[in-house]
């Protein structure tokens, strides 16, 4: 990976962890679309687990869906759903 590609990983990185805890949720997501759409981004999931934890109700019951971490989930999704996408339409399977 040359260093350019790093330095927009890097940056799209910083990002999404500066926008989980300042900026509506809406950008968040876009920021984590972007990253998985062009890398394999771990980093998607562990944002996820920062923003459950910090905006999850406190007092939920585990019956009810409040408790259901939404964003580990959807974060989840978008690493292991555009994985294939990627690789075949994006990237190209012979450069992986």
């Amino acid at each position: 990976m040359s260093s350019g590609v790093k330095t927009v990983r890097y940056v799209l990185a910083i990002a999404l962890a500066v926008s989980v805890v300042f900026a509506p949720w809406w950008l968040s997501l876009i920021i984590a679309i972007a990253l998985t759409l062009r890398f394999r981004a771990w980093e998607v999931i562990a944002a996820g687990i920062v923003f459950d934890l910090l905006w999850l109700p406190g007092s939920a019951s585990f019956s009810s869906f409040e408790f259901l971490p939404l964003a580990t989930i959807i974060a989840v999704i978008l690493v292991f759903g555009f994985d294939p996408i990627r690789r075949q339409l994006l990237v190209g399977p012979a450069i992986l």
